[in-house]
Parts: C-alpha cells; sequence; structure tokens
C-alpha cells in the first residue's frame, strides 16, 4: 500500500496526450503514486519512454477500459485490495469527433457517449462509493472549453463534455460534505494527437476505425461551410495552443490546492472564452460570432 503522506491518483486515457504528460509530471513528485492507465497496453511504449526514471517507482501502468463495466470493477478492486485508497481521480479518457451533425450514425454516438459519459461516471461512482468511506478525496474531469461554449462540426463530442460539467456541478455541493472536492478542468486546443485526430475526418471519434469523407453525402453550402471554418478558426486554434504539460500543471495546481475550484479554464485566453457564456445569457451574441466563421 501507498504510504500516508503520499496521494494514489488515478489518470484514465494514459497513451498520449493530456493524460501522459500529466502522469509523467505528477511521477516524478514523491508524493504522488502514479496508476497511469490505458485501454490498449500496446500504446504504452510512448509513456514508458516519457516515464523514464520514475517506471515503477512512482509511475504505474495498468490496463483500464471504462467503456467496459467489466474492467472497470476489476481494475477499482484490485486497486483498493492493493492501495487501500484512491485519492485523486483524473478521467481522461475520451474521444474527439468531427464532422456534420445529419451524417453522424447512432453507432458513431453511441461509441462517442459510451466512453466520454457513460465510462467516465461508472468509474467515477465505483470511486465515490470508497472515497466516501474515507471521507476524503478529488474527482477530476477533464472536460474542454467546449463543454461550457458551443463548437461548430464537434456537436457530439461538445454534447458529452456539456454532460459531464452538468453532472460535475451538480455533484459538488453534495461530496464536500464528505471532503470530497469535484473540478472540471476546462483545456482549449491542445498540442496533442487528440487535437490532430479530430481535425481528420474521422466523423464519430471511432478509435481504430478507418477515417471517412465526412462531406459525403451533404449539400454543398454544407460543404464549404466546414472547410471555411476549419480554414478561418485553424490560426485561432493555433494563436491559443498550449502543451500537454501546460495543462498538466494547472492538474497539478488543483491537486494541491486546499480548496480546488469547480471549473478551471487552463489559460487565460480560455477564461476570457467562459466569461462570454456569462455576459450572453441568449446565446445570440456567441451563436452570431461563430456563424460569421462559416460565411
Amino acid at each position: 500500500m501507498a504510504e500516508s503522506n503520499v496521494k494514489v491518483v488515478v489518470i484514465t486515457g494514459c497513451s498520449s496526450g493530456i493524460g501522459l504528460d500529466t502522469a509523467v509530471l505528477l511521477a516524478k513528485e514523491k508524493n504522488f503514486k502514479v496508476l497511469a492507465t490505458m485501454r490498449n497496453l500496446q500504446k504504452k511504449g510512448d509513456l514508458e519512454k516519457a516515464a523514464a526514471g520514475t517506471l515503477n517507482k512512482t509511475l504505474f501502468i495498468q490496463e483500464l477500459d471504462v467503456s467496459k463495466e467489466e474492467s472497470i470493477e476489476k481494475f477499482v478492486k484490485a486497486t483498493f485490495d492493493s492501495e487501500g485508497r484512491i485519492d485523486v481521480l483524473i478521467n481522461n479518457a475520451a474521444s474527439g469527433q468531427h464532422g456534420h451533425f445529419e451524417s453522424v450514425t447512432l453507432e458513431q454516438m453511441q461509441s462517442l457517449f459510451q466512453t466520454n459519459v457513460f465510462g467516465t461516471l461508472r468509474i467515477t461512482q465505483e470511486v465515490v462509493k470508497k472515497m466516501k468511506e474515507r471521507k476524503s478525496g478529488h474527482i477530476i474531469f477533464i472536460s474542454s472549453i467546449g463543454g461550457i461554449t458551443p463548437f461548430p462540426f464537434s456537436d457530439f463530442y461538445v454534447g458529452t463534455k456539456f454532460a459531464i460539467e452538468g453532472i460535475a456541478g451538480s455533484m459538488a455541493p453534495l461530496l464536500r460534505h464528505y471532503n470530497i472536492f469535484v473540478t472540471s478542468v476546462e483545456p482549449g486546443p491542445v498540442q496533442t494527437s487528440f487535437t490532430t485526430n479530430i481535425s481528420k475526418n474521422n466523423q464519430g471519434g471511432i478509435t481504430g476505425r478507418d477515417e471517412v469523407d465526412v462531406d459525403a453525402g451533404v449539400d454543398d453550402v454544407a460543404r464549404n461551410q466546414r472547410k471555411k471554418f476549419l480554414a478561418t478558426y485553424g490560426p485561432v486554434m493555433q494563436q491559443t495552443m498550449q502543451t500537454g504539460e501546460d495543462v498538466g500543471q494547472v492538474i497539478k495546481n488543483c491537486i494541491c490546492s486546499e480548496k480546488p475550484s469547480l471549473r478551471v479554464q487552463t489559460s487565460d485566453a480560455m477564461k476570457q472564452r467562459a466569461k462570454l457564456v456569462l455576459v450572453d445569457p441568449s446565446g445570440d451574441k456567441m451563436t452570431d460570432e461563430l456563424e460569421k466563421l462559416l460565411q
């Protein structure tokens, strides 16, 4: 079992991106024991290389597929048997999506929500039960600025993040009675393979599937809108792009805070973006702004 002065941190989706960078960052600190999980252990090579001297010392790679109930139950039981607790759960595993609203199939929608919402919430349910018994813990959801603001051509991905934001906000006041904090971390564009993947023609964000032509079967106006949006918004994304390490540092600060905030934007640019929601209750201003990017 981990020493009492060491926080046991579980991170989902660590084969790349924010999950990998956060796991490596925390593992360098002596007061964290990081259980870095991923769906497919065949993809652990990058994490092993990045972990270097912390591998199997303060960073341990384990298998966990949050889209499968059996995998969740097995992992949680094994972790509490071996460690006695989970102090911090970082829900990072997620799939992206890019395409036209009317072209995404039911199967693609279900796959996206299964990982980003249902799988995330199921492991959280299992861990929260144990945290309540200990009256201590921190649940961190890696959301997105897209969880509070709209983003064209990623309708269903944005929908999954909006769902998480609402549930996180509803959980937070109740769990404080058990000394359990809930934080929703809201990055903007991050320079990881995740961002690269959703800019491709992946439509439903289903990992391992062949890319498809997301413009197939749509009208010329819609096709041109998508291309115009990517061409116009691409430079904006580049200007506000962060690294996975940047986001990892924000997450570390959240963990180390005595009273973590419910929502944390990962940069000043994203804070400004979040403020737009608060001063535009009708949503008209932001809708008009986004519409201009499609013209």
